[in-house]
């Protein structure tokens, strides 16, 4: 039980921000119990009434004055009122109790509709803003249907277990409490009885709902598998249509749904399992009460009246749903803390560089940036980059080139601090950037990668992104040095048209260009520049590198490339070679030295 406790505990404390919402839920959930309780009390009168019994009304001797009590209030007002009047004055008394139930509960459920809603908001939020704060490791590990799963599916069950959290705690305790004290006081020792027998049917449904647990996580990873398919189909449509594997990607698909079918129909047998168990359980305790509470009626052993005894029966019955829901929600308990550990892998997990408010602005690069004995391994611990050692000096520009994997990329991620090195030490002027602002740090860089990353948004926002306080006039001008402007122009809606997903209806050019004119308009003191050119066709590159060419005037700029024509005028050119420097100068230096760099170049021109 410790841990059921924990995870009620850990659920119960989300509904700590709406203490108005939760009071009423607790309130109206206390109303409705009451009245559902003496809505049954009123059966009593219809019985005496039925089996003209209030003529006798103390013929048992009943154990407590507040008994006979009743019993001579009730014979006095059939005697007055009649019996045919007494039936209509009872059953409309009846009907304003259930009314006020009902009302009772719809008023405790709009609240908990508040603070449904509030935490499935809550949980989103905070899953957002760890995303954006982990590392990039965290998403080359990560399928990304898996994640969206987490999101979309774990939250929702979630929700639901939230629900029978607050049922657990705040309403079913009173709907069993209330009911219970009456049949203490109809006969106490038909309660005890009852005591010793309910425990054993709540063992068995706990042994169920463990199991459950464990078989919703799988059931949710497979889920995530399967979104993760459909997620890769999406972006790679066109290589399977081209390739002919259809055949092949709807086979995987299929084993992975399948997998996912199975887990879910074990799931679901289970927890459908949960609401004819526990009703099958209390019509086995409602068969030992009434063998029971026959023996006591026809011994007469405690004065137990028939009357009462079918109060006594439907009084229990009012704790059957309460019962049965309890054990429903302590299965939606499990199968929710099985989607809770899900998301708590993302809300949990480590942050790979973490902002300090207090660290410094780095100011204005005044000398250079600086690589000092950087050393770099991804989590293999196979280095990627060696006792990496040059400097950037301020307006300088610094060509990175050599063969796939070499280590080029990864010190563009390095000057971003996407990571931070093992060993060594990356200088901004002769600040450790580890020692400056994250975000003051990053708003002096900007990128410009191969693959162009724009947002299904508007032109506008996209271009405003590193500048949202920028006017209209300078989006405008960054976009025409970027040789932007004049189609954007022509768009539909020109600077409010929504490009798409991934900028999807705009060609590979206009997207680059688009790229660089947010990178002008963010206004950076570092351009780092990865392959901007390389997947465009010469008419497009053309344009782009016109607007390269005026970005990069009078910024430090990182420039990787593949292409040795368009980095030839860089006033250093590093040669990486499996993460080391393997050589560095200027264009005509690197070729007289015939070393790596002559090679590439030559290959190049015979190319």
């Amino acid at each position: 039980m410790p841990f059921e406790l924990k995870n009620i505990r850990y659920l119960f404390s989300y509904s700590a921000k709406y203490p108005a919402q939760r009071l009423r839920f607790v309130i109206f959930n206390i109303l409705a119990s009451f009245f559902g309780a003496f809505s049954i009390m009123t059966v009593v009168p219809f019985l005496k009434i039925i089996f003209n019994q209030n003529s006798d009304v103390t013929s048992h001797t009943e154990n407590n004055k507040l008994s006979e009590l009743v019993n001579v209030w009730l014979k006095n007002q059939i005697e007055n009122w009649g019996n045919y009047n007494s039936l209509l004055i009872f059953s409309c008394m009846l009907v304003f109790m259930f009314f006020m139930k009902n009302l009772s509960l719809y008023i405790a459920y709009t609240g908990l509709s508040h603070m449904r809603a509030g935490i499935s908001n809550r949980l989103k939020s905070d899953i957002y803003s760890k995303l954006l704060k982990l590392p990039l490791s965290y998403f080359s590990n990560e399928r990304k249907g898996d994640i969206i799963s987490k999101i979309a599916n774990d939250i929702k069950e979630i929700e639901w277990s939230f629900i029978g959290v607050l049922e657990m705690v705040l309403k079913h305790p009173f709907m069993i409490v209330i009911p219970f004290s009456l049949l203490f006081y109809i006969s106490w020792q038909l309660t005890i009885f009852v005591i010793v027998v309910l425990p054993v049917s709540g063992y068995i449904i706990s042994r169920l709902a463990k199991k459950l647990k464990s078989t919703a996580r799988l059931g949710n990873e497979k889920l995530g598998q399967v979104i993760s398919i459909f997620e890769e189909t999406i972006s790679g449509i066109k290589i399977i249509n081209a390739f002919n594997a259809q055949k092949t990607t709807q086979k995987h698909f299929e084993e992975k749904n399948d997998e996912h079918f199975k887990l879910s129909r074990r799931v679901f047998k289970r927890e459908y399992a949960a609401s004819p168990l526990s009703e099958f359980m209390g019509s086995i305790v409602i068969s030992s009460i009434l063998v029971f509470a026959g023996r006591l009626i026809i011994n007469d052993d405690f004065g137990l009246s028939g009357e009462m005894f079918i109060m006594y029966i439907a009084m229990f019955s009012q704790l059957i749903p309460p019962a049965k829901a309890l054990s429903e929600s302590y299965f939606r308990l499990e199968k929710g803390m099985a989607s809770m550990d899900r998301v708590n892998d993302i809300l949990k997990a480590e942050e790979g560089i973490n902002d300090r408010n207090d660290l410094p602005d780095p100011g204005t690069l005044t000398q250079c940036l600086r690589f000092e004995n950087v050393t770099f391994s991804y989590q293999n611990n196979v280095n990627v980059l060696e006792n990496i050692n040059f400097t950037i000096k301020k307006g300088q520009k610094v060509a990175l080139v050599g063969s796939s994997g070499a280590g080029k990329s990864t010190i563009a991620d390095l000057l971003l601090r996407f990571y931070d090195p093992q060993q060594g030490t990356i200088f901004y002027d002769n600040t450790d950037i580890k020692n400056l602002s994250l975000f003051k740090y990053r708003n002096k860089l900007a990128v410009v990668t191969q693959d162009p990353i724009l947002f299904n948004d508007t032109v506008e926002n996209n271009l405003k992104l590193g500048n949202q306080n920028a006017s209209d006039e300078e989006m405008i001008i960054a976009a025409k040095q970027a040789n932007a402007h004049s189609f954007i122009e022509k768009l539909e809606n020109g600077y409010k048209t929504n490009i798409g997903e991934r900028g999807g209806k705009l060609s590979g050019g206009q997207k680059q260009r688009l790229t660089i004119a947010r990178a002008i308009l963010s206004n950076p003191e570092i351009l780092i520049l990865d392959e901007a050119t390389s997947a465009l066709d010469s008419e497009s590159e053309k344009l782009v590198n016109d607007a390269l060419e005026h970005l990069m005037q009078n910024r430090t700029s990182v420039i990787i490339a593949h292409r040795l024509s368009t980095i030839q005028s860089a006033d250093v050119i590093i040669v990486m070679d499996h993460g080391k420097i393997a050589e560095m100068g200027k264009h005509n230096d690197l070729i007289n030295l015939k070393g790596i760099y002559y090679s590439l170049y030559k290959l190049q021109s015979l190319g």
